[in-house]
């Protein structure tokens, strides 16, 4: 602590209100006729000299006008101009925090889209696989299909006669047996069906199909052409409520022409698993809606009638008029949420994931504002201390100063000396640094944290490579910004058993060392990412499909010289089987269509025998404007 005094010279003051302080003096002195001279400058602290007296201004004289300017003002508008500063700041973070949560919320809300998406492609790609091998398969269908000669010529009008055929509906309804099995087999298959060329129900697993006219229905006329595909129903004939159907065509031997069509009744509660759907929390809601807009499926169940039109509502009329995104609106039911929307592939149906804003945002925003209601009371409390620190320890000192001095060019005995001294600052400055320092510091150590998780959100935590939210990123915007692309899809054959035989703990290492030498195989260019348990993908742009087979096939060679002992299968090491796709991006394809064909190639490469690569065959998946792609390449060819 410094004695209050007036400073000579060049000499310096760390505390700028002994400065104020000397000016406040001599003002008081120049009031009552008196003037201070200041002494010589020197280089060093000089004694205090009694102050020479000017002589009165003359009467009559105009004294220049002196500007009052309080230093209680002073320091309330530094208090003040400071807490300012301090609340505008924080009120600009408390606004960033706020935006950053409702991005995190939208990137949650899609990470749970995600996982309906994503286990609606794998019911339905199980489905069609299904269905593809029953096509197939002489012993699962009736006899007469089976022979391919005993029903109407392939040319005859689907649906000609509004009234079944009976004598295209089997005498036996054992015929359709074998069909149970398979139904079964699979919960996400409700029902098969196989319809004759003329659109009339021959049988079914259903009880009542047999001898039902569906020549009427979009899904068997389209299969009636020759083309496999899915279709979403209003209301079925047997169930009379939504449901979701899948048409595969039966054809004859050596382009014979088609024989008949094989249908699935797809479970929608199989699609999206009541189960799965309780996961996703308090508040959450799901919409499957059609094309249309009508609803199809809804979470929780009696939320909304089936059959509903819900085009009008925001959050599906952005769903109908975009392939995917997110949205904050009102849900159907009234309530704000932030929603998620996806174009499931093949159907145009929409699935949308909506999350009560209050549960998302609610406690994150009484945090913040509870935390700006305390910065606010806790700047008033330091403006209010400010001013009274400033009263006892500044204001009053230096008007004790200038009253002696006054005293003292009036010539007036000298009183006492006053015990009053100034009291330093510097604690308060020093406390309002640590706390800044303290702030920057816990700031700088959340956006570090912030920066790590990002860094962990994109790495597979196993492996080290990408994992399937990197994978789908850079997916989407290569699909969209290079002429020609390829991926692989490579699954590690028969990894249950070798977990089984060997353990976890050895087949996550085998999953390390396969990632490792896949990302020091591949151009630099290419993407190695993890997408599931033991399956990899590698995003090659700008390749062909005949590049992407040779990379694949250098890649199963790779993985049989790394010679990892496998015990439980007859080669006695670890192998992959690998699927290879390639297509020119274009409007009417989506990176779906690419990836599907990719994965429809391994699980071709699988049935073959595994240890194979598999090409796809899919007309859409390669081949310049729309042409084929080449055969099957590697040992699956």
């Amino acid at each position: 602590m410094w004695q209050a005094r007036v400073p000579t010279g060049d000499e310096k003051t760390s505390f700028p209100c002994v400065n104020f302080a000397a000016r406040l003096v001599s003002r008081a002195l120049e009031r009552s006729g008196l003037r201070v001279s200041a002494p010589p400058d020197s280089g060093g602290p000089q004694p205090i000299d009694p102050p020479v007296l000017d002589p009165p201004a003359q009467p009559g004289a105009r004294r220049p006008r002196v500007r009052k300017v309080s230093l209680r003002v002073r320091l309330a508008s530094f208090a003040a101009f400071a807490m300012t500063l301090v609340i505008a700041e924080r009120t600009i973070s408390v606004f960033r925090l706020h935006a950053d949560n409702l991005v995190a919320a939208e990137r949650h809300v899609t990470e749970l889209l995600d996982r309906g998406v994503g286990h609606y492609g794998e019911m339905l790609a199980t489905v069609r696989a299904v269905l593809l091998t029953l096509a197939s398969d002489t012993r699962t269908l009736p006899p007469d299909i089976a022979a391919a000669g005993k029903l109407p010529p392939a040319g005859q009008v689907p649906g000609a006669s509004a009234e079944p055929d009976p004598a295209l509906t089997p005498d036996n309804p054992e015929a359709c047996v074998p069909l149970s099995r398979v139904d079964e087999a699979f919960p996400a298959i409700e029902s098969l069906t196989i319809v004759g060329p003329n659109g009339i129900v021959r049988c079914g697993t259903a009880p009542g199909s047999a001898g039902l006219d569906l020549s009427a229905r979009d899904y068997v006329r389209i299969a009636l052409r020759g083309i496999s595909n899915v279709e979403p129903v209003l209301r079925s004939y047997l169930t009379d409520r939504p449901t979701l159907y899948a048409a595969q065509p039966i054809t004859a031997a050596e382009g014979g022409g088609v024989l008949g069509v094989i249908v699935a009744r797809i479970g929608l509660g199989e699609l999206f698993p009541r189960g799965t759907l309780a996961e996703l929390g308090v508040g959450t809601q799901v919409l499957l809606v059609s094309p249309a807009g009508t609803v199809m499926m809804t979470y929780p169940e009696d939320i909304l009638r089936q059959g509903l039109d819900l085009s009008s509502t925001a959050p599906v009329a952005r769903a109908m008029s975009h392939t995917r995104g997110t949205i904050l609106a009102k849900g159907p039911d009234g309530v704000q949420r932030v929603y998620a929307y996806d174009r499931l592939p093949r159907t145009n149906m929409h699935l949308l994931v909506g999350v009560d804003q209050t549960v998302l945002m609610g406690p994150v925003e009484r945090a913040t504002w509870s935390a700006g209601f305390t910065m606010l009371a806790v700047g008033l409390i330091l403006l209010t201390g400010l001013w009274i620190a400033g009263e006892t320890l500044v204001v009053a000192p230096v008007q004790a100063l200038a009253d002696r001095l006054v005293r003292f060019g009036r010539g007036e005995k000298e009183t006492p000396k006053s015990n009053v001294v100034i009291a330093e600052l510097q604690p308060l400055v020093v406390a309002f640094e640590a706390m800044a320092d303290e702030l920057t510091r816990r700031e700088t150590a959340l956006r570090s944290a912030n920066q790590r998780l990002n860094s962990l959100a994109s790495l597979d935590g196993l492996t080290g490579i990408a994992n399937r939210r990197s994978f789908d990123a850079v997916f989407a915007l290569r699909w969209g910004s290079v002429p020609r692309l390829a991926i692989l899809i490579l699954d590690i054959d028969n990894f249950k058993k070798f977990n089984d035989f060997y353990g976890h703990k050895e087949g996550d290492g085998c999953l390390r060392t396969i990632a490792q030498m896949l990302a020091a195989t591949v151009r630099g260019t290419d993407m190695v990412a993890r997408i599931g348990g033991e399956e990899f993908a590698v995003l090659m742009p700008g390749a062909e499909l005949g590049t992407a087979a040779d990379v694949a096939e250098r890649l199963r060679r790779a993985v049989e010289q790394l010679a990892i002992p496998h015990a439980a299968v007859p080669l006695g090491h670890v192998t992959v089987s690998i699927g290879c796709a390639a297509c020119r991006p274009r409007l009417d394809l989506s990176p779906s269509d690419l990836f599907v064909a990719a994965d429809t190639a391994l699980y071709a490469a699988k049935r073959a025998g595994r240890n194979r690569v598999g090409r796809a065959d899919d007309p859409l998946a390669d081949g310049p404007d729309g042409g084929r792609p080449e055969g099957p390449g590697g040992a699956a060819g």
